[in-house]
């Protein structure tokens, strides 16, 4: 077998940073490109799926930190960049 298949929490986290990083990403994109003037359900289904991978992110990131460090800064970058971007919204016109 390969030894990445036999350390099975490893390609958990692996497979699970994966995930959360696509769904923050693409939550992020969806909640900059979504108009506020129209009330839709699709600002509440991206802002819930934000905050979930967002805290997803950080808990999968500082599991992370011993096993893959650099994979782990990658994904506090990407946290406090998908933050920070989300923080600005309001003061975008």
């Amino acid at each position: 077998m390969k030894p990445i298949a036999i350390d099975s929490p490893r390609s958990l986290l692996f497979a699970m940073f994966a995930i959360f990083e696509a769904l923050l990403v693409t939550s992020a994109v969806v909640l900059w490109c979504v108009d506020p003037r129209r009330m839709s359900g699709l600002d509440d289904v991206a802002g819930i799926a934000f905050w979930f991978s967002f805290v997803g992110l950080s808990i999968v990131c500082w599991l992370l930190r011993r096993v893959a460090p650099r994979l782990a800064t990658v994904g506090f970058i990407t946290v406090l960049a998908s933050f920070a971007a989300v923080a600005l919204l309001p003061a975008v016109p």
